[in-house]
């Protein structure tokens, strides 16, 4: 699944990060109380994709460091569901990462995880974070956790979103010279719809946006609903013959009552996020989180 989390601080300064606006005497008043009650809205998220088992990766974006993770893995009803992490360290202004949570027992690394950060870009934003690993089935999945620029940069963002929507397709391109029939999955919120340069490039080398046809969105802007959170993943996972199997039925958006608040102006729901500006609404996310199945089939063996 992939959550983008708001804004989900810690109460402390971090040097060098322009993080004043939530600390407990910035505009926004982040105090002890808030920063567990959004960690807390963020574990029930979590929950409430799957009631029967934990989910096995969880991508997170706007996570500001480790001791969010900590507190989240270790503080909450997440702490009995065994949950390990992995961050990247950006040069954001604002602190802002990108993670990955995992089941360490059905996901373990092969190598080291990388932070892809061009060197091209006009400003510093969120790293992509690469995660190779090997699931229980033996097969070894790829896994891109991704928060491209904001739309709100105008042209600038648009460049470094390009870039960034370059330097990772160079990345899966690589994997897929050396292990054509590669699992990948790339997720995360690209800031734009299905036409972004992201989508575009990894469509081009055969991968599938799991968002394509599906109603409704995972964000609402002005009563419309759209995608700006994708999950596509390389196209073996279509293959009637592969181990890992998912499709576009295998895809959704968690669309929970504690989730969602009335939509006053437009009609509706949207998601009840945790500030209106400056004004503490209380819920989770602007976001609605996205999730996908990924189905094992049995391997057969000719006689």
């Amino acid at each position: 699944m992939f959550l983008n989390c708001e804004n989900a601080f810690d109460i402390q300064h971090d040097d060098g990060k322009n993080d004043y606006s939530f600390l407990p005497d910035g505009e926004h008043h982040w105090t002890r109380y808030r920063f567990f009650s959004k960690l807390k809205g963020i574990a029930k998220t979590i929950a409430a994709v799957d009631e029967h088992q934990p989910v096995s990766l969880v991508g997170l974006c706007e996570v500001e460091n480790d001791t969010v993770l900590t507190y989240l893995t270790e503080n909450t009803m997440l702490h009995r569901m065994g949950y390990k992490y992995v961050i990247t360290h950006s040069d954001d202004p604002r602190g802002m990462n990108v993670a990955l949570l995992y089941q360490p027992y059905l996901f373990s690394f092969i190598d080291a995880p990388k932070s892809i950060r061009p060197q091209s870009l006009t400003k510093p934003t969120r790293d992509v974070l690469r995660v190779c690993g090997r699931l229980m089935t033996g097969d070894t999945l790829y896994v891109y956790v991704c928060h491209l620029p904001s739309k709100l940069g105008g042209g600038e963002a648009e460049e470094n979103r390009n870039r960034i929507a370059a330097a990772v397709c160079d990345d899966v391109d690589s994997i897929l010279h050396l292990s054509p029939e590669a699992y990948i999955i790339v997720m995360g919120d690209f800031n734009s719809d299905g036409t972004s340069s992201l989508v575009r490039q990894l469509k081009s080398l055969s991968f599938v946006d799991l968002t394509d046809g599906h109603e409704y969105g995972s964000y609402k802007y002005h009563g419309e609903w759209s995608f700006l959170d994708h999950i596509l993943v390389s196209s073996t996972f279509l293959h009637n013959g592969s181990t890992l199997r998912a499709s576009h039925d295998d895809f959704g958006v968690l669309f929970s009552s504690f989730f969602l608040e009335i939509d006053k102006k437009y009609g509706g729901k949207k998601p009840s996020r945790t500030y209106r500006w400056t004004t503490y609404n209380g819920g989770v996310s602007d976001h609605l989180p996205i999730w996908m199945k990924i189905r094992i089939s049995p391997v057969t063996t000719s006689k």
